[in-house]
């Protein structure tokens, strides 16, 4: 059977968000979705960042708090959390805030070539066990991904304070010419001008931590 172009339906009418359920019923394995208008979502053309893996917002709010003149698009897939988030966007003056409940991997592909300013994953999921590190997002594939949807000299931040899943992510970067480290080194051992959300106050180990902070740059720069 052919698959068909369809527009993916995200409704944002009066509120700032989109839970699974709203998407989920026009997923087909014979559609092949369009790729996303990102001034269909935010009505206006400014510069987009994407989070990946929000939590409760506190970071996504801190900075379209002071960054009003940019759009910022959120990923979460626990429900719980995505509540506390959705509670903390409300609360903001401006409309630059948009949520969605479910998996960024999905959408991450359909959004258009260089079109992201910036992407922010915090504290992935390790998924400590052997058998599931095929889990972990931070594969070469879709950190090459990343790489196509940001513009050029986009940046692509990453910290995790989980040491077996930091040198997999060093090993992963490492096909993916066209990410550089802003840094002299690959990465920084602790947070170098960046929110310290919850989870970093609450659990990591200052200098024990893997961040990254990764330029989209020209072949051959």
């Amino acid at each position: 059977m052919e698959t068909c172009l369809t527009d993916l339906h995200l409704d944002f009418a009066n509120k700032c968000y989109v839970f699974s359920e709203e998407i989920k019923g026009q997923l087909s394995i014979n559609n092949n979705f369009t790729k996303l208008d990102f001034s269909d979502i935010f009505s206006n053309s400014n510069p987009v960042n994407v989070e990946i893996g929000i939590g409760n917002g506190e970071f996504i709010v801190f900075h379209a708090a002071l960054r009003k003149d940019e759009n910022f698009l959120g990923f979460e897939i626990y429900k719980k959390a995505i509540r506390k988030a959705i509670k903390r966007c409300e609360k903001l003056e401006n409309n630059n805030v948009r949520l969605i409940h479910f998996d960024a991997t999905f959408f991450v592909k359909l959004f258009p070539l260089g079109s992201v300013s910036n992407f922010y994953i915090n504290f992935p999921d390790p998924w400590p066990k052997k058998k599931h590190h095929k889990r972990r997002l931070l594969k070469t594939d879709f950190l090459r991904l990343l790489s196509d949807k940001l513009v050029d000299g986009g940046h692509i931040y990453i910290a995790t304070d989980h040491n077996d899943y930091g040198e997999e992510i060093c090993e992963n970067l490492k096909p993916v010419t066209s990410l550089k480290s802003s840094f002299e080194t690959l990465y920084h051992t602790d947070l170098v001008d960046y929110y310290q959300t919850k989870y970093y106050r609450k659990f990591a180990i200052p200098g024990k931590i893997y961040f990254f902070k990764l330029k989209k740059v020209a072949p051959g720069e």
